[in-house]
């Protein structure tokens, strides 16, 4: 941005170059903004998606439990039970 820097208090025309000054600082001004509104859209747009798709603590934990207990029933249990357990379980992850 190339601002008018020789101004004469007793120039007629300093007047008009402040103003013209001034557009331009306002002009520059809008861009600056229009600029950093777009980053910040971008950005909580990333930030709700990465919401979306993160896992809590309590989420990861309920998951490890019941697995758990799945594997602790294979375990106890007779070899049909196993059988049907690990197919459900990889009907479950999307294998078979």
């Amino acid at each position: 941005m190339e601002l008018e820097t020789q101004l004469n208090a007793s120039d007629r025309n300093t007047r008009a170059i402040i103003g013209t000054n001034f557009q331009k600082i306002q002009e520059e001004d809008s861009k600056d903004d229009a600029t950093f509104e777009k980053f910040q859209k971008d950005t909580n747009a990333r930030l709700d998606n990465l919401d979306k798709q993160k896992a809590t603590h309590d989420d990861l934990q309920a998951v490890r439990s019941e697995l758990q207990q799945r594997i602790n029933h294979l375990y106890a249990g007779d070899p049909r039970t196993i059988k049907t357990v690990v197919k459900e379980i990889l009907e479950e992850k999307g294998v078979i």
